[in-house]
């Protein structure tokens, strides 16, 4: 027994220690739980818009976010960026500017939830690793059928499991017909330069652009058809590795001029015939008269 130190003193220095560890383990914990959370969340949520260190998207790279604003002010553009922006914070403002027309949703997402996503932003960002979602890989490998399966959900021509709509309904992609597909969605030809291969694969499992929320909330792509219409949109890639708008060039379609040009020279041609008769009883009146 060591001169001047009670005999309980090492006994209740080990329970500190004991109960240290104890603490710090349940810390780390809850830590990597969160983490863990904030992994799943950001992949299903943030994904589809945002990267962690691999640039921007239709929204910034959210790599150093968090040390770039402060966690109130995370949390309320967060959960509602719009209403941010029309109290004129000039950050929010800058960011809508930037990115228009793409507009942030509201998400409801509890706090913890957030701090679950910066806490992996944080962690990413520290580390100097970009964020790539765990489950973003196709169910199987892709054959060549797929591509004519992808073309058939893409035009509607098959119907989607699910009920969802399908994407010609808002969307074109190069040689999809005369008349093309919608314009309310972006040129899908070449989103698979846009996009890295598990970015779009997140996207198709998880589309959390604002329409697209709405239309597939409900009526999500099973991993059949996300494997055959990422086939389709590989193969147009192949197809056309840059096309004019992904270039930053955006071109007329010379169809629409010649489709524009014909329905205006038919409707004359058919005006014309309608109306060729119109002053015969004028001319055959004139003609009474001057021969009376």
């Amino acid at each position: 027994m060591l001169i001047g130190i009670p005999p309980s003193l090492p006994r209740a220095l080990i329970r500190v220690g004991t109960l240290l560890g104890v603490l710090f383990a349940v810390a780390v914990g809850v830590q990597a739980q969160s983490a863990a959370e904030g992994e799943v969340l950001f992949g299903n949520k943030c994904y589809s818009c945002h990267n962690v260190g691999s640039g921007d998207k239709q929204g910034p790279d959210l790599k150093g976010v968090t040390t770039r604003r402060t966690k109130d002010w995370l949390h309320e553009f967060i959960a509602t960026p719009a209403g941010l922006n029309s109290k004129g914070d000039p950050t929010a403002t800058q960011l809508f500017k930037k990115f228009a027309p793409t507009v942030m949703p509201d998400q409801t997402l509890t706090p913890e939830q957030i701090d679950s996503i910066l806490a992996l932003i944080t962690d990413l960002t520290n580390k100097n690793q970009v964020f790539v979602p765990a489950g973003a890989k196709l169910s199987r490998a892709i054959v060549p059928s797929d591509v004519n399966g992808g073309w058939q959900f893409f035009t509607g021509r098959a119907r989607l499991q699910n009920g969802g709509a399908a994407c010609i309904s808002c969307h074109t992609v190069k040689g999809v017909g005369i008349f093309g597909g919608g314009t309310l969605g972006p040129d899908l030809t070449g989103v698979n330069i846009k996009y890295r291969d598990p970015e779009l694969i997140s996207i198709l499992q998880n589309p959390n652009f604002p329409t697209m929320t709405t239309v597939f909330g409900t009526h999500r792509l099973n991993d059949e058809e996300i494997v055959q219409l990422f086939a389709l949109f590989q193969s147009a890639k192949l197809a056309n590795p840059m096309p004019p708008n992904q270039a930053g060039i955006t071109t007329l379609d010379p169809r629409f001029f010649v489709i524009g040009v014909a329905s205006m020279l038919l409707a004359l041609a058919l005006l014309n015939l309608a109306w060729r008769n119109r002053l015969r009883g004028v001319r055959e009146r004139l003609v009474r008269r001057a021969t009376q």
